[in-house]
């Protein structure tokens, strides 16, 4: 009878720490959990800045390549700003589509010679993730 009441006593002192140890584990896997889910949710948002910066990029180099084109076309005079497209593009194809861009072109004249600046701005994405990049560009004929 001795060895039982000494096991009732043992039991009695250690039923409550279990249930803090276990509280204890399950928030401490919560945490971690979040910590994991917070991460995850960053890392997604950052690809995804980082694929609509790249179209937006390439969207304004192809568009001041445009302008450039229009303001030189081969076996030709260069042209003056005023054939070059200003308009804004706003793009549907499957690659491009929630795009648009638009060009601006300046004229100067240094000594006797035009000089050409076209400016291309392209923005992608919608919502919170627009991205926008902006090129310039100079040449002379």
């Amino acid at each position: 009878m001795f060895p039982n009441q000494l096991l009732q006593a043992s039991a009695h002192r250690q039923s409550g720490s279990a249930l803090i140890i276990a509280i204890f584990v399950i928030l401490l896997g919560s945490l971690i959990l979040l910590a994991l889910a917070r991460l995850t949710t960053a890392s997604g948002s950052t690809l995804i800045y980082e694929v609509q910066g790249q179209r937006s990029y390439w969207l304004a180099k192809s568009t001041l390549d445009l302008g450039f084109v229009q303001l030189f076309p081969l076996n030709q005079a260069a042209q003056s700003c005023a054939v070059v497209n200003t308009s804004v593009r706003n793009w549907s194809s499957n690659d491009w589509a929630g795009c648009q861009s638009w060009l601006t072109c300046n004229e100067e004249s240094v000594d006797g010679k035009r000089w050409y600046r076209l400016v291309s701005t392209a923005q992608c994405g919608d919502g919170d993730l627009l991205t926008s990049r902006v090129l310039s560009a100079e040449a002379s004929e």
